[in-house]
C-alpha cells in the first residue's frame, strides 16, 4: 500500500484538471478521429511540460486507439492510406528527436498559423484540387508524422488533405484514424528509444486511461449520429479554435 501511495503524484486540483482534459481529449478523438492530441498536448503541457504531455497523450491515445481503429480498418481505403502511413512512419522519429532537444513552443506557433490559414481557406470554399497520388500522400504523411513528433499537433495536416477529397465522411475519418494511429505508435517507440518515457509518464497514462476510454466512446457514439456535412463543419471549426488557442498560449 505504501508503494502505491508513493505513486500518487497529484494534488486534488491537478488530478481534477487532468481528468477533465483526458475526458475531453478522448471525446474529440472519438468524434473526429484525430483531435485528441490537439486538446491534450497544450493543456497537459500547462500541468507537466511538453515532453511529459506528449508522452502521456500518445500513451493514452495508443491504448484507446483500438476503440476506433478496427471499425476504421473495415471502412478505410488502404490503397489511398498507404502513402500517408509510410510517410508518417518514417518522419515521426525525426520530429521526436527535435522534441527532446528543442523547445517546441515556437514550432507550435508556426503550426498554428499554417493550420488556421488552411482551415479558413477551406471554410471560404476553396479545396485542394491538385494532384492526388502516392507522392502527395507520402509528403502529407511525412509532414504529419514530423509535426506530431515535435509538437503533438500533426493531425490537421492530414485532415486538410484528406477532407479536400470529395468522398464520404466515414472514408475520410477512417484514413485519418489510420494515419494518426501509426504516428502515435511511432511517437511512443521514438520516445522510448530517446529514453524520454519516465515513471511519471507511465503514472499519467495509468491514472487517466479510464476517462480517455469513456470520452472516446462518447465521441464515437455522437459521430454515428451526425450528418456528413455537419461532421465537416465541426472538424473545421474545431481546427480554428485549437489554432487560435495554440497562438494565444
Amino acid at each position: 500500500m505504501d508503494h502505491l501511495a508513493a505513486l500518487w503524484i497529484y494534488a486534488p486540483s491537478e488530478f481534477a484538471a487532468a481528468f477533465a482534459i483526458a475526458l475531453l481529449g478522448g471525446f474529440v478523438r472519438g468524434l473526429t478521429g484525430f483531435g485528441g492530441g490537439l486538446v491534450m498536448v497544450p493543456l497537459f503541457s500547462m500541468l507537466w511540460g511538453p515532453v511529459e504531455a506528449i508522452g502521456a497523450m500518445v500513451g493514452l491515445g495508443f491504448l484507446t486507439q483500438f476503440q476506433v481503429l478496427f471499425p476504421a480498418l473495415r471502412v478505410a481505403r488502404l490503397r489511398d492510406a498507404a502513402p500517408l502511413l509510410l510517410g508518417s512512419a518514417l518522419f515521426t522519429p525525426v520530429g521526436v528527436a527535435l522534441l527532446v532537444s528543442l523547445d517546441p513552443g515556437i514550432v507550435k506557433k508556426i503550426i498554428a498559423v499554417v493550420i488556421l490559414t488552411l482551415t479558413l481557406v477551406m471554410l471560404a470554399g476553396w479545396v485542394y484540387r491538385g494532384k492526388r497520388g502516392p507522392a502527395q500522400g507520402f509528403i502529407v504523411g511525412g509532414l504529419t508524422g514530423f509535426v506530431n513528433g515535435v509538437a503533438g499537433a500533426g493531425g490537421p495536416i492530414t485532415v486538410v488533405y484528406v477532407m479536400a477529397e470529395k468522398t464520404r465522411a466515414e472514408f475520410q475519418r477512417a484514413n485519418i484514424i489510420l494515419a494518426m494511429g501509426l504516428s502515435s505508435f511511432m511517437t511512443i517507440f521514438a520516445l522510448i528509444v530517446a529514453d524520454a518515457i519516465g515513471k511519471r509518464t507511465l503514472v499519467h497514462v495509468a491514472a487517466f486511461i479510464l476517462p480517455t476510454i469513456l470520452g472516446t466512446w462518447l465521441g464515437v457514439q455522437l459521430f454515428a449520429r451526425l450528418p456528413s456535412g455537419l461532421y465537416r463543419q465541426i472538424v473545421l471549426w474545431f481546427l480554428i479554435v485549437i489554432s487560435v488557442g495554440l497562438l494565444l498560449k
